[in-house]
């Protein structure tokens, strides 16, 4: 009878070559990560003294695969930088940032410390602001740039998303902007800006929201904005008619935050959108009476308050919902939830 017994010696050469072959695996592999794109993040890296969003960022291991904040493409390019609060990252954005080709998201988001660069025509010659030509995600907001924003921000081509909100940037918005004609969503709130709003804006064909409140600007909104399907210019010193923001055929829209402006217009003769759920006019100087289709909105927010308007509210459950604090200090609007009209 054949034995069954095992032959120790092929067991033994079995598992020695297995762990030979294992080792050469493990010492011989290649990184996935081009090496170009790791010594720039490295360079980076070093720019910072090593702070603590690199602390996952070592030399000898695969920056696609254990790098925090860093993500690549399937051939090892890197394709996003994303990061999101740290106080101890201190200095100015390096130039050497623009060496990342295949860059699409950049986040350098809530970061206290960081500095937007102090020469900005040289950097903006050596990145062409952040010279990433497939960039299509960019946000800055939340850290304390200050300064111009650079008209340059208009030759990257293919961003869909652009957010600089809650920084120190003063001056106009550049016209340039309304090149990205990619662009969905710009937000440039609570900054220092000043000047109009360019009309160039109102002409993407794709934007379809618009966060420009808390800011300085002047002027009356450009006809072209009438297609934004969510807007918030709220807290600026916009003046004029923008009774073309509304309208009963405009079924996309959802918000509309012209709050805290001095807008004149007439309300009762605007047709409100049906898909409106957000809708604040307070503080500035509107007259007439609210529009009848009010009361059949899908309102999950309503101002209307500190205006010079007039005649009952109109009815619908989903105003019953709102506190007379939404409506108060008008000319004379009345009815529920505020006193009965005489």
């Amino acid at each position: 009878m054949q034995s069954t017994k095992p032959n120790c010696s092929v067991l033994s050469l079995t598992f020695t070559s297995l762990i030979f072959l294992s080792y050469i695996d493990t010492s011989f592999s290649v990184d996935l990560c081009n090496p170009s794109d790791k010594n720039t993040l490295l360079q980076i890296k070093s720019h910072f003294n090593n702070a603590s969003p690199f602390t996952t960022w070592h030399p000898d291991r695969d920056c696609c695969v254990t790098w925090s904040v860093v993500e690549c493409d399937t051939h090892g390019r890197v394709t996003t930088l994303a990061f999101d609060f740290s106080d101890d990252v201190v200095g100015e954005i390096p130039p050497v940032i623009g060496n990342l080709p295949f860059l699409q998201v950049l986040v350098l988001s809530n970061m206290p410390q960081w500095r937007y660069p102090s020469d900005i025509i040289k950097i903006n010659s050596h990145l062409n602001f952040l010279d990433f030509s497939g960039l299509t995600f960019i946000d800055l907001s939340e850290n304390s740039f200050s300064g111009p924003i650079p008209s340059s921000l208009g030759q990257l081509n293919k961003l869909q998303s652009v957010n600089l909100g809650s920084n120190q940037l003063s001056g106009p918005i550049p016209a340039s902007l309304g090149r990205i004609k990619t662009l969905t969503h710009l937000y440039l709130y609570i900054n220092n800006l000043t000047g109009p709003l360019p009309s160039s804006l109102g002409s993407l064909p794709n934007l379809n929201e618009l966060g420009i409140y808390q800011n300085k600007l002047t002027g009356s909104i450009p006809p072209n904005f009438a297609n934004i399907t969510a807007i918030n210019l709220s807290n600026n010193r916009l003046t004029g008619d923008a009774s073309f923001m509304f309208g009963s055929k405009k079924t996309a829209f959802t918000l509309i935050n012209l709050s805290n402006n001095r807008f004149k217009f007439d309300f009762s003769k605007t047709g409100l959108p049906p898909g409106l759920k957000n809708l604040d006019i307070s503080h500035n100087m509107i007259y007439g009476s609210l529009p009848k289709n009010i009361g059949q909105l899908p309102l999950m927010r309503i101002d209307v308050s500190f205006n010079q308007l007039c005649g009952q509210i109109p009815t619908g459950r989903r105003l019953k919902q709102f506190s007379a604090n939404k409506f108060s200090n008008n000319k004379c609007l009345c009815g529920l939830p505020l006193p009965a009209c005489n």
